[in-house]
């Protein structure tokens, strides 16, 4: 069949990554270990401080990940396609195919479930989509065995990013809010017809890129988890690479609808928060990777997850995998690995 079973990002970062001087950023802390080893449950069965890697859909890939790290991954986050709606449905059996594979050898799977191209949300707030998702939803769930376990699934994410083709607009090329909160609780409303396993993670991009992420909020009922996806990219943030990135990273931290947005609007509106997708492709900034790293593990127990870029597509080679990163490997490993 003729669909991209790798999923690519098809977006670039540089329209939420050009910045100006960032504050200082905290201290280094050590962090050996501490989010990896002590994943937890709420008493919702939604799991808690899980280390996940992206790496492209592809089995193989996943193994030589775990066998880096030297430790297996939480979980996998997998992609459906998202270049048009034929794709996204000739893709359901794909990735529900690879993702029993990962569960059968032990690991969570978190499901990105996307619109199916640009200017896709008025058909799916229409309801003109409910069928499709209806087998998407379902293919997820049978590849899990009979139960009560709680299945992640990523809706319409990185919805503020001008060239995501994912943007919040309309097929006019209009951003708008409301349409995107009435497709995504369209489409969370097909999944918890099918089981109310499933639960939810709203994903901005880091900062406010081409729409205020509030204005996008769908609502606490059909919100579980609040994330960010965010990435160091040395083609436009290396204004002072003589710190490691550090003042990057507190760029990051203070920015607006940055890391203390998130910690703030998740604690608001009482939900986990997460880092869906991070990764850094410049290895002078380690420091920046370190800085990153502490901050996931002072999260705690309220942090849900935190998935690492292992590719180099999409825009940004953040692979760690290939050695072409070492500084930034063994700041990552220090933490996270054992």
């Amino acid at each position: 069949m003729m669909f991209d079973t790798d999923q690519p990002r098809q977006t670039s970062r540089r329209d939420a990554l050009r910045l100006g001087a960032g504050a200082a950023a905290t201290a280094l802390v050590a962090c050996r270990g501490h989010a990896g080893e002590v994943p937890g449950l709420r008493q919702d069965g939604i799991p808690t401080r899980q280390l996940g890697a992206i790496t492209g859909n592809d089995p193989a890939a996943m193994r030589r990940w775990a066998q880096w790290l030297g430790r297996p991954q939480d979980h996998d986050l997998l992609y459906f396609n998202q270049d048009s709606w034929g794709q996204l449905d000739q893709s359901i059996d794909f990735i529900a195919g690879v993702g029993r594979e990962v569960l059968a050898q032990g690991r969570r799977v978190q499901w990105s479930v996307p619109v199916g191209g640009p200017g896709g949300y008025d058909s799916v707030a229409a309801g003109q989509r409910d069928d499709l998702y209806r087998r998407v939803a379902s293919a997820i769930l049978a590849a899990y065995p009979r139960g009560n376990s709680r299945i992640y699934v990523r809706l319409p994410w990185e919805f503020n990013l001008p060239s995501q083709s994912l943007a919040a607009r309309d097929a006019g090329g209009r951003w708008a809010a409301r349409l995107y909160v009435a497709a995504w609780r369209r489409i969370a409303g097909v999944f918890r017809q099918v089981s109310h396993r499933f639960y939810f993670d709203w994903c901005p991009n880091i900062g406010e890129g081409g729409i205020n992420p509030e204005q996008c909020y769908p609502g606490d009922d059909v919100v579980d988890v609040v994330s960010l996806d965010l990435y160091y990219q040395g083609q436009y943030d290396d204004q002072n690479m003589r710190d490691g990135g550090r003042s990057i990273f507190g760029y990051r931290l203070s920015q607006p609808f940055g890391l203390a947005w998130l910690s703030s609007f998740g604690a608001r509106h009482g939900k986990l928060i997460g880092l869906s997708e991070w990764g850094v492709d410049d290895d002078r900034a380690a420091v920046f990777a370190q800085l990153l790293a502490a901050w996931i593990v002072a999260q705690g127990s309220r942090l849900s997850h935190h998935n690492y870029w292992d590719r180099s597509d999409g825009g940004i080679n953040a692979k760690l995998t290939d050695g072409h990163l070492p500084r930034v490997a063994r700041v990552y490993r220090a933490a996270f690995g054992r």
